[in-house]
């Protein structure tokens, strides 16, 4: 099964606006002005179901899919570990 470029596109819109949201998040507690734990955390779990969400695509995904979705898949890695790192 293929997946279909509506998924892939919203799939792909989401964990954007998720990227973008959690580094808001990191950029925020970096330059001292921390949220909220809690704020910090949930960020987290986002990026988390988000990869989950993107790496259900990958399973149907056509071969060019698979690397958009994989630089995707990377973007959420980095800003994950970063998060770790920094609490």
């Amino acid at each position: 099964m293929m997946a279909n470029r509506d998924q892939l596109d919203e799939c792909m819109e989401k964990a954007e606006g998720i990227i973008e949201a959690a580094q808001k998040v990191f950029d925020d507690a970096r330059r001292v002005q921390p949220g909220t734990d809690e704020e910090y955390t949930n960020a987290q779990m986002m990026l988390e179901e988000i990869s989950g969400e993107l790496d259900d695509v990958l399973r149907a995904a056509t071969p060019e899919q698979r690397d958009q979705l994989n630089r995707k898949q990377q973007q959420i890695r980095q800003l994950q570990n970063h998060m770790i790192l920094r609490q």
